[in-house]
């Protein structure tokens, strides 16, 4: 399920909205539309950050991923392998 919360606040409130919302995350005590966030301990990890300024719009999107498939991608292949 996606979850999403949408702000809008000056430079200085953003900031300060985005160190709580980090540190949270640390802490594991974030939540996103009152749905806890937990983020995999047994999982690799992506981290991007992206960056775009142009005459129109400028943004800044800091992602973190993971995948459930991989245990169920790698299970099959072990699978298909003992087959063989």
């Amino acid at each position: 399920m996606k979850y999403q919360e949408k702000y809008v606040s000056s430079k200085e409130e953003c900031f300060v909205k985005v160190k709580d919302t980090f540190s949270k995350l640390v802490k594991g005590t974030l939540e996103v539309e009152e749905e806890k966030v937990e983020v995999p301990e047994d999982k690799e990890l992506e981290y991007k950050v992206k960056y775009e300024d142009d005459e129109e719009e400028g943004q800044l999107v800091v992602k973190i991923a993971w995948s459930h498939l991989e245990e169920e991608e790698e299970e099959e292949e072990e699978e298909l392998e003992l087959e063989l």
